[in-house]
């Protein structure tokens, strides 16, 4: 399948499982309020509890997210080699957390061609398959992830797709939503600090029976968490690789004509520097092997990627983060068998 066909399918699946729920319930209404448009809901059936009112906005508000996505249909198609490099990323090299602010395109979709392996809160083996960003501002309303920096401190609100897999390896028909934040707050911080720190944190799991408080779902929620951030960031970077000549589906008619719909904008990332970054850890390998053959007591050692920001301009007043790919600490010592092992940074 298409990058674009691919997003549109996990799209597809998640305002399902979220649209049947609150039209069992009666309670439609409340994705036109909290996307901010005029809805009756003083007639709406109340919540027998607050956990089940917190639970529907929840639900609204994803919903309301697959509708912000449908406005821009962003894909963003993500290299699997820059993926296991993004996710081996040093956790505690600094970054201004404003930065997450300067996502390039409004309420993407990030897909995986290869989903990431996890462990579920049920110890089962599960998939992360991608996840779709807007923000949220407060419980009851959901905006456009473009318009985050006019809500101060307003988080990301990411929608995680998990697929589960049955005891014969195939996959269940209903995937898992996680829902998660991802704070933009400014001040210096590290991907550690805002996950640990309890940042990034768990609203909801749908189609899960686990406990809040369950270990299991902490860590299997760290786990998503740390994907998310890590890929975050590294968009929200000075100049992510990012390929804007991708091919776009044609546009489709919908039924009963009127106009077609908008067609999805497939955007690469991380297509270029992906193979090098899979030739470089290639290359030390082989120069680590050489090393134990020789009997060299300085074996190859390699600082993982990481956000580095730098000063500039006048006074050296403003700022800039880049991630800097993994690069082979002490290369010199390796004479010409290290040359061009330095992965490029644009």
């Amino acid at each position: 399948m298409t990058g674009s066909a691919v997003a549109t399918k996990l799209v597809s699946g998640i305002a399902h499982a979220h649209e049947s729920n609150l039209r069992r319930l009666g309670l439609m209404p409340l994705v036109r309020m909290v996307m901010g448009l005029k809805a009756d809901v003083d007639s709406l059936p109340r919540p027998a509890s607050e956990g089940e009112a917190a639970s529907m906005l929840a639900s609204a508000c994803i919903v309301g997210a697959t509708r912000l996505w449908g406005q821009t249909k962003v894909v963003y198609d993500i290299d699997p080699d820059l993926s296991a490099s993004l996710m081996d990323m040093d956790m505690d090299a600094e970054f201004p957390g404003e930065v997450l602010r300067q996502l390039p395109h409004p309420n993407p979709m990030f897909v995986f061609r290869e989903p990431i392996e996890v462990t579920n809160e049920q110890g089962e083996q599960a998939a992360l398959r991608g996840f779709l960003v807007a923000a949220r501002p407060s419980p009851n309303q959901v905006i456009s992830s473009a318009a985050v920096s006019e809500h101060e401190g307003a988080p990301y609100l990411i929608v995680a797709v998990v697929d589960c897999y049955d005891e014969k390896g195939g996959v269940r028909p209903y995937p898992t939503h996680v829902e998660l934040f991802a704070p933009t707050a400014a001040g210096n911080t590290t991907v550690r600090k805002m996950i640990d720190g309890g940042a990034v944190v768990r609203e909801a799991v749908v189609g899960s029976e686990a406990t809040p408080g369950d270990e299991a779902l902490a860590d299997y929620i760290r786990r998503l968490s740390t994907v998310v951030v890590a890929h975050l960031l590294y968009l929200c970077c000075d100049k992510p690789d990012i390929e804007r000549t991708a091919t776009v589906a044609p546009p489709r008619k919908r039924k009963g004509g009127g106009r077609p719909e908008r067609s999805a904008q497939v955007i690469k990332i991380g297509w270029r520097i992906g193979p090098a970054i899979r030739s470089f850890h290639e290359k030390v390998e082989r120069l680590r092997q050489a090393s134990v053959r020789t009997g060299k007591s300085v074996i190859p050692h390699v600082r993982r990627g990481h956000p580095h920001t730098f000063l500039w301009g006048p006074g050296r007043a403003f700022k800039k983060t880049k991630w800097i790919p993994p690069i082979l600490v002490n290369a010199a010592l390796f004479g010409e068998q290290a040359e061009g092992i330095v992965v490029p940074v644009d």
